[in-house]
């Protein structure tokens, strides 16, 4: 059996299994989207990227949210309302690239997200998701629930 790839480098690993595995799905697609523009591929599908970033932040962010409840996180608000600062900038960054009237411009808004994606892997899983996990390990009542 071959190995899996992981996109995900090893310092984002927050030693929460059941969000370090969902983490390993937007470095994928942030991976997707860097390969698509150095291979400078005229029409790669970004659409496809939206739909991941909307599925994952719903179904991840459930999840993490979930978690802070049940463990009584103390910082939950300010972590829910970083989750839906993401939601309300990936709509805008889709909103821009459904209006696009050139490949220019949607190759434009293509970078746009692929920075927005590397601010957020680099800020909030490296610094605020990993604020959770730490809590998590020292206050979850059972370890398989992280």
């Amino acid at each position: 059996m071959m190995a899996q790839r992981s996109f995900m480098p090893e310092e984002f690993q927050l030693g929460c299994p059941s969000i370090d595995t969902q983490h390993e799905l937007i470095f994928a697609m942030y991976h997707e989207l860097l390969t698509s523009q150095q291979q400078e591929a005229e029409c790669y599908d970004l659409e496809t990227v939206f739909l991941g970033l909307n599925g994952y932040a719903a179904t991840h962010f459930a999840h993490e949210e979930q978690l802070m409840r049940r463990s009584g996180f103390p910082g939950i608000e300010a972590h829910v309302h970083e989750h839906r600062v993401l939601g309300q900038d990936v709509a805008l960054l889709r909103g821009r690239f459904v209006q696009a009237k050139s490949v220019d411009e949607a190759n434009a808004i293509a970078g746009e997200v692929a920075v927005f994606l590397h601010d957020w892997l680099t800020h909030h899983i490296a610094e605020v998701d990993r604020e959770l996990c730490l809590y998590l390990q020292e206050h979850a009542p059972t370890s398989h629930e992280v």
